[in-house]
């Protein structure tokens, strides 16, 4: 199973780069590396920025408010959240496939002066077993926030179903909730052909995994789905509501009013049960 979804991992590395056109802390050190260590072969696109950046202060935001600090994010790539919260005394766990793993092991031990607060496991977000070896990380008594931000988009229903069952059987044990920036509708790839022609075609070389039909219709698709598998708690929010604090139009010297659109029809998702 796992080797069907390593042809993802080069995505963690497109979206890396353009994160160093943001303030958010330590990401022009994580793609100095990953630019002198890794040969993926990758179409890298700036204008991905305020995106991106949007999608990382929104999904912070939201966790700040969340009653919980513990944190398993999935699919975690090269983010530098895990850094950010770690040393701020939460007890941070990312999960990712072996190959970016490894890297990201690397990246902390060479970089950054690592402590106890944050671990990198190896593990499929589709596979049970890997959440049980990140218990031993966790507090039983204590809430658990699960985070992703690029995961969701790359499979089929089916397995969004799964990696959703999973999460449930772990808020089932924790309490908490799930933060998604991955409830990828239509209506947003659409919006983001537009801002970046290029951009999904570019995705598609590297994976097959990006298909429109894989993407949720609505909100109200959303709801359903996650509401079959017992997440009957779902609040609902749009990139646009961090607009004010991107950096990158700035960096970037971009119209700010120019992603308005995009980032109106980007969501993320609160799932509580």
């Amino acid at each position: 199973m796992l080797e069907s979804f390593e042809s993802v991992s080069p995505t963690a590395i497109l979206t890396s780069y353009p994160r160093i056109f943001t303030d958010i802390p330590y990401e022009k050190e994580i793609y100095e590396w990953l630019s002198k260590n890794c040969n993926e072969e990758v179409k890298l696109n700036k204008l991905l920025a305020p995106e991106l950046e949007a999608r990382y202060k929104l999904a912070n935001k939201l966790l700040d408010k969340q009653n919980a600090t513990q944190v398993l994010e999935l699919a975690a790539g090269y983010t530098s959240r895990g850094l950010t919260y770690s040393k701020n005394g939460y007890k941070y766990v990312e999960m990712d496939l072996e190959e970016v793993t490894n890297n990201k092991k690397k990246i902390i031990n060479e970089l950054f002066k690592t402590n106890n607060n944050l671990h990198i496991v190896d593990g499929n977000a589709l596979n049970m077993d890997d959440y049980i070896k990140c218990d031993k990380y966790f507090d039983n008594n204590k809430e658990l926030v699960i985070i992703n931000e690029g995961l969701l988009r790359y499979l089929t229903f089916d397995e969004k179903k799964k990696v959703g069952q999973n999460i449930y059987s772990m808020l089932k044990k924790y309490g908490g909730s799930w933060i998604t920036c991955d409830v990828t509708p239509k209506k947003f790839i659409q919006k983001q052909d537009e801002q970046n022609p290029t951009l999904n075609d570019s995705i598609n070389v590297v994976t097959s995994r990006n298909n429109l039909n894989d993407r949720f219709e609505n909100e109200e698709h959303i709801r359903s789905f996650f509401g079959e598998i017992g997440f009957n708690n779902i609040e609902i929010h749009k990139f646009i509501e961090v607009k004010d604090e991107l950096k990158s139009f700035d960096i970037l010297g971009i119209d700010k009013n120019s992603y308005d659109e995009l980032l109106d029809s980007a969501l993320v998702a609160i799932l509580k049960i």
